[in-house]
């Protein structure tokens, strides 16, 4: 709902749920005890009818607001024995859609084809996003979105098949592919799409698409395609004369029992009235190939950013505006575009601890058409998780996503999974004692665990779907191997495998090194690195976080102190737009300094001691100073060089006689660390930190 232009604040999420109940039944009195039972549960708390009244309350006030069109505004009654909203249903989109697309059916069935496909392409073009979406807690909610989704699908096969009557199967096979992909046993659905790739001249490809529907059907619920299905594929098959386009004139059906165009021009008329919409609009994508899914570009400009939904991250509560990311966000987008059109793809994103590794992938994720999924898992940082942790997560949201066909895996698999996924263990596999590896491995059934892992995530996975592995620089050896083990076989699936990993563990452990090497020798896979974000990147993150423009000394002093970045710029320009610091030159914030030795905490000892020596100076320290301080304390002086490959420090100077840190910032939060320690230490404990200038 909107008041003058803008969205009405609804309130908290029952009281949404509430108004979206009784404007599901607009106009109809929903009763006092139906509205707990639908919000609440069975269950419901003792205050349930006070709070309900409550809601009652603030949006009789939010709705007195709410001019609509026609100048009316909706009326939230009581009568007994519950509440009633009164409203024009033409007010309400849904029942507005329900209305245009009977008319729209209606129209085809007439012959009106040209008028029917219009009404019906303005109808579907109208619709973003899922219905509900927020509210899919509440199980009437649930249903509806479901009954409209039915009801969309319903129109949109409507408007497919007056655009194949039309001559414009260029125009509908884009998301004819996309909703085949999405509704793998909607028959009609699939036929339209086949008979859309026939008249293309992608013979080959109408066959394939049947033979992965009869499959899928075989496997879903163990029944053969139906007869209008069957005679479509025989059609094609003889190149039945049938198909061809009718110049001029809608391409009518056969009432012939076999007849091919009965299979695709079966009259658009004759849906469900349980049938109804829900929200992916046909689009012709413009220069794109014919039936491939594609991934919306990015619609950055420049060193400019737009903030979408994605995984919870930033600081101080809030998340940086995407910046300066525009080629990594097409790279993503590609290869997604390439896993879900031919085989799978790997994407291994790097950079440094705040670079926006999760914040990229999250924008992939936002731009995804509906009914892509999206998997995600994360290395924990846990010193007591299990090997495998992030498979068994990533198993784990399998088996809640697609149930049926994890138990329709083969025994050996699900016996294996079942060490990692102890809840598997009925229904067939043989583990009196199921229980988390058991016992230590032998070769042969580690790598048949592996194995298992693998099959059941590529074996399982049907629909286009990005599994997203996080943080890989934490992994256990075990879960490596697995990695290396599923880039091998990745390209048998649609799916994009997005890996993530930070700079420093990459440049000095082997294990991790040896797995992104086997990525990265893999033709399908693509290294996507996150650099420091430039000044235009940076001026632009300002503006937005500010919403002003900074002068130019301030700016430049914003990014020469974070080095560009993102997380250590979006936490200094919050602290500041709440006035948590005096200015930019104050010391580092508490908190932040916090985060930032926590990331530190991994690092070998030699190389946090390293670090130490060279905080003591902003300028940098002499190389051989900090080199004989570190003999001194019996620490290889090799530590340095991977603190450099690592990102961490640089060499200051082209003689490489003097190193410095590369974040100002971590520099600040080392160097005040060691003051902390030094202030609360005895002067028995002799602590100090020797000059490296």
């Amino acid at each position: 709902m909107h008041v003058h232009g803008r969205p009405l604040e609804l309130g908290p999420p029952r009281q949404r749920a509430v108004l979206a109940l009784l404007l599901i039944s607009a106009g109809s009195v929903v009763s006092v005890d139906s509205i707990i039972t639908q919000i609440w549960g069975d269950t419901p708390p003792a205050a349930a009818h006070a709070t309900l009244q409550s809601y009652v309350s603030r949006l009789r006030k939010l709705l007195a607001d709410c001019v609509l069109p026609d100048g009316s505004r909706p009326r939230l009654h009581y009568r007994q024995p519950g509440y009633a909203l009164a409203i024009d249903p033409e007010h309400v989109d849904v029942h507005s859609f329900e209305r245009s697309a009977r008319a729209g059916v209606r129209l085809a069935q007439e012959g009106r084809v040209e008028e029917a496909h219009g009404l019906l392409s303005t109808l579907l073009d109208g619709w973003h996003g899922a219905p509900y979406d927020e509210l899919n807690a509440y199980d009437f909610a649930v249903h509806e979105a479901a009954r409209l989704e039915q009801l969309r699908l319903s129109a949109l096969e409507a408007w497919a098949q007056c655009a194949l009557g039309l001559g414009g199967e260029e125009d509908v096979l884009h998301t004819l592919a996309q909703e085949a992909r999405r509704n793998p046993l909607r028959e009609r659905l699939i036929g339209l799409y086949m008979h859309a790739q026939y008249r293309l001249g992608r013979q080959a490809d109408a066959l394939r698409t049947y033979e992965r529907t009869r499959r899928a059907l075989a496997d879903e619920i163990g029944a053969d395609p139906g007869k209008e299905l069957a005679a479509l594929h025989a059609a094609i098959l003889r190149q039945d004369g049938c198909l061809d386009r009718v110049p001029g004139a809608m391409a009518t059906a056969s009432g012939a029992t076999g007849s091919a165009s009965g299979a695709t021009a079966a009259a658009v008329g004759g849906h469900s009235s349980a049938a109804a919409p829900a929200a992916v609009a046909p689009r012709s994508p413009a220069a794109a190939e014919p039936g491939r899914i594609m991934i919306p570009p990015p619609r950055l400009r420049p060193g400019r950013g737009r903030d979408v939904g994605a995984r919870p991250g930033g600081c101080g509560g809030t998340r940086p505006v995407l910046v300066g990311r525009d080629e990594e966000v097409r790279a993503l987008s590609e290869a997604a575009t390439g896993a879900f059109h031919s085989s799978g793809r790997v994407a291994f994103v790097v950079g440094e601890a705040g670079s926006g590794k999760t914040r990229l992938v999250s924008e992939l994720a936002g731009t995804v058409p509906h009914g892509v999924h999206v998997v995600w898992s994360s290395c924990s940082e846990s010193e007591d998780k299990p090997d495998y942790w992030p498979w068994t997560t990533l198993l784990r949201r399998l088996n809640q996503l697609w149930p049926e066909r994890v138990r329709r895996l083969p025994g050996w698999v699900r016996h294996s999974v079942a060490r990692l996924l102890p809840e598997l263990a009925s229904d067939g596999c043989d583990l009196p004692h199921p229980r988390p590896l058991p016992e230590p491995l032998t070769r042969d059934a580690r790598f048949t665990l592996h194995d298992a892992v693998c099959q059941t995530l590529l074996c399982t996975v049907r629909e286009p779907t990005i599994i997203v592995v996080e943080d890989v620089d934490r992994a256990d050896a075990p879960s490596l191997a697995v990695l290396r083990l599923l880039v091998e076989q990745v390209r048998t699936a649609p799916v994009l495998l997005a890996v993530t990993s930070r700079t420093f563990r990459l440049a000095h452990d082997g294990a991790l090194r040896r797995a992104a090497a086997v990525i990265l020798q893999s033709p399908d896979a693509r290294r996507i690195p996150l650099k420091p974000l430039d000044l235009p990147a940076t001026l632009s993150l300002v503006e937005s976080t500010l919403g002003e423009t900074p002068a130019p000394h301030l700016l430049d002093r914003l990014h020469r102190r974070t080095a560009g970045n993102p997380f250590f710029l979006g936490y200094l320009l919050h602290a500041r737009r709440q006035g948590l610091s005096a200015g930019l030159d104050a010391a580092i914030p508490h908190e932040l300094a916090g985060v930032v030795l926590q990331r530190l905490s991994g690092l070998p000892p030699g190389v946090r001691r390293a670090l130490e020596l060279c905080a003591v100076s902003e300028e940098g320290c002499a190389l051989r100073a900090v080199e004989a301080a570190l003999r001194r304390e019996g620490v290889p002086t090799d530590v340095l060089l991977m603190a450099v490959h690592g990102g961490l420090l640089e060499f200051a100077s082209a003689g490489a006689d003097r190193l410095r840190f590369v974040h100002p910032l971590v520099r600040e939060a080392v160097r005040c660390d060691v003051e902390n320690a030094r202030a609360v230490a005895s002067p028995a404990d002799g602590a100090r930190t020797p000059s490296a200038d």
